[in-house]
């Protein structure tokens, strides 16, 4: 895993409850298989990048923010649309956009004689 629940901690703001703890254990590791996944580039395993604990982070805040089975949400006139599921699990675009130079890229190579 990338992050541990007293580094979410320290980003929150707030303490995190004891009941709290189990559930952002989960969500970190969720956090940490989504950017182990997505990484599929050249970095050293035994040494991941400082911004893989960045993204877990604050992925894993983004998801304690959305309450289980709700789809969307908007504020004013007030809408919440529900679902089986959250969309909320996957990474968000501004992590895959931090992740990017960790992810390989296709490429074409031309070969010829010599």
């Amino acid at each position: 895993m990338y992050a541990t629940v007293d580094e979410v901690t320290a980003r929150l703001s707030r303490p995190v409850l004891p009941e709290e703890r189990p559930r952002i254990e989960a969500l970190i590791g969720d956090a940490s298989a989504y950017v182990a996944d997505y990484c599929t580039g050249a970095w050293d395993r035994s040494k991941p990048p400082a911004i893989f604990k960045t993204v877990v982070c604050s992925e894993v805040m983004r998801w304690l923010a959305v309450q289980p089975g709700i789809m969307s949400e908007r504020v004013g006139d007030v809408e919440v649309q529900f679902g089986p599921t959250s969309s909320a699990h996957q990474l968000s675009p501004a992590a895959r956009t931090a992740l990017k130079r960790y992810r390989s890229s296709l490429a074409t190579i031309r070969l010829g004689r010599a």
